[in-house]
């Protein structure tokens, strides 16, 4: 290329022209190598399913499902799980996919070749659905049968891949529920034989018990003051009942009987009554026994007012020992039946009143006794209360502790038993397949048109690689030659003015080598235009052009 030459577009026009050449045979022959290419290449067919994700069919207000993965990371673990080796493998062997391949490549490769022509696409929101309800399957082989075949094997792959997952992880939850479920119960178990026996070392002297224990308290200090009273009322009663007593027993009743009867019974009375002791308060005549009874009455008043070592207490003990004696050698010997107790109806009633008396008397000793034994348990039962009470501030806060830790693994428990319950009804609901479930939308269909290669790119390919290819040799020729042609590059380069031009004129010799030129070219041309018509025709390359 002449320096500092400038092209116009006439020049580039004319260029390409001279060397048209160039560029059409570039053009001819990457364009027929590309329909050679286009050939070679086997048709691809590819065959599609659209599966949809239909939802939970049970309201999730009622049953809450356990597997809360979203769609699109489930999707992406079941393709891992189908695309794996060991389904891939078995589908080949199946279907026997790729027999030459086979024969000539390791199991991977052939492995990966069927990985990369297996797509799972997710619809977009073109397809007026939302991301992830549904997607598709796509298989792509070189034969269309197959291809419907293995695409409807995947489907199946993705439903039966998705129950299975969704089934295991419902069941692996509910398996880690119930462990956690039974640990809980253990340490609650544990933790409830704690309290327990907490409250069989500290009965009645929990914290919570003190409320109970100072109204008892209050309750038994009542109890204790009317027992106080009711004790004080009896002994009153005692007393004004032994005073009474004692001055009817003190009473000399005249005899108001004939003489006949008084002084049998004077000398009966005289043989049977004892010497009373001077100033006791007991009868001077009378039975041994009536004696007796009045004797032990006038005892029991005594002690009342008098010390055990006082000789009154010591005579009046001596004369009912003597009267004791007495009743009992009278009761050794047999009664007369001739004879006839004589008693006047003053006797008689004052008999029963002194009985009537001795009965109330004893009542009260009895009625005494069991409050004052009433009383001391009172007394004893409110010490223990009171020592319950001061107890409590020891043991509360060990109470405080254990209950707490009872009270969180019991609302711990509660917690996990409802989890455990409602994970279990989750079970059942993957198990019905009631649950989220993967449904075939469009079935697979046999593809009618192969999807690869694309042989009109592949051509309009080769053409365009041709005729870049001729243009840059034409740039090539023309960037290499320094010729001169024109008085316009003589004048433009060298700035000199021409005074004539001298066309130029071919000797014979050159004609004729001109001529064999151009017939070997056309020769050569001609050939090459029927052996490449021929292939063209033979390998059927019309049928590649799209």
């Amino acid at each position: 290329m002449l320096p500092g030459r400038n092209y116009s577009p006439e020049d580039i026009l004319r260029l390409v022209w001279q060397r048209r050449w160039l560029i059409i045979v570039p053009v001819l022959l990457c364009s027929f190598a590309a329909l050679l290419y286009s050939r070679s290449q086997p048709d691809l067919f590819q065959s599609e399913t659209l599966i949809g994700v239909i939802p939970q069919r049970v309201p999730e207000s009622y049953v809450q499902s356990t597997v809360t993965s979203h769609i699109q990371e489930r999707l992406r673990a079941i393709t891992h799980q189908i695309l794996s080796r060991t389904r891939l493998e078995r589908i080949i062997q199946d279907f026997n996919l790729y027999p030459a391949m086979r024969d000539a490549a390791p199991m991977e490769d052939v492995i990966q070749v069927m990985r990369n022509n297996i797509d799972s696409l997710p619809v977009g929101p073109a397809n007026r659905r939302q991301e992830g309800e549904t997607f598709y399957v796509r298989f792509t082989y070189s034969e269309p049968q197959l291809a419907m075949r293995i695409t409807e094997r995947l489907a199946s792959l993705y439903i039966e891949e998705n129950s299975r997952e969704r089934e295991a992880l419902a069941e692996s939850t509910n398996q880690f529920l119930d462990a956690q479920l039974t640990d809980a119960r253990a340490r609650l178990e544990t933790q409830e034989k704690k309290l327990e026996q907490f409250r069989e070392r500290h009965a009645g002297r929990l914290p919570t018990q003190m409320e109970s224990n100072m109204q008892a308290i209050q309750s038994t200090q009542m109890q204790l003051q009317s027992t106080l009273q009711s004790l004080e009322t009896d002994r009153a009663r005692k007393l004004m009942l032994q005073r009474l007593y004692n001055d009817a027993t003190a009473e000399v009743t005249p005899a108001t009987t004939d003489a006949t009867t008084e002084s049998q019974s004077d000398a009966s009375a005289e043989e049977s009554s004892v010497p009373v002791p001077q100033g006791l308060p007991v009868p001077a005549r009378g039975p041994a026994s009536q004696q007796l009874a009045a004797a032990k009455v006038a005892l029991s008043e005594a002690e009342l007012r008098l010390k055990p070592e006082h000789p009154d207490i010591v005579r009046l003990k001596r004369f009912i020992g003597d009267l004791q004696r007495k009743v009992s050698e009278e009761a050794k010997q047999p009664p007369d039946p001739n004879e006839q107790p004589v008693m006047t109806a003053e006797e008689t009633r004052r008999r029963e009143r002194f009985r009537e008396m001795r009965a109330e008397l004893e009542g009260l000793d009895r009625q005494i006794a069991y409050k004052e034994s009433q009383e001391q348990r009172l007394r004893d039962r409110i010490v223990d209360y009171e020592g319950r009470i001061e107890a409590v501030p020891g043991l509360e806060s060990e109470w405080i502790r254990l209950s707490r830790d009872y009270d969180t693994l019991q609302q711990q428990y509660r917690t996990l038993l409802q989890k455990s319950e409602n994970s279990k009804v989750a079970v059942n609901l993957e198990r019905r397949q009631v649950g989220e479930q993967f449904r075939i939308i469009d079935a697979a269909r046999l593809p009618q048109r192969p999807v690869s290669p694309d042989r009109l790119k592949i051509n309009v390919a080769g053409f365009a690689a041709g005729l870049l290819l001729g243009l840059a040799l034409v740039a090539l020729f023309e960037w290499r030659d320094s010729s001169f042609r024109t008085d316009g590059d003589v004048i433009g380069v060298l700035a000199l003015p021409v005074l004539a031009v001298v066309p130029h004129v071919a000797t014979r010799a050159e004609r004729a080598r001109e001529g064999r030129r151009r017939f070997l070219v056309a020769t050569g041309a001609l050939a090459v235009v029927v052996v490449a018509g021929g292939a063209f025709w033979f390998l059927e390359l019309w049928k590649f052009v799209r």
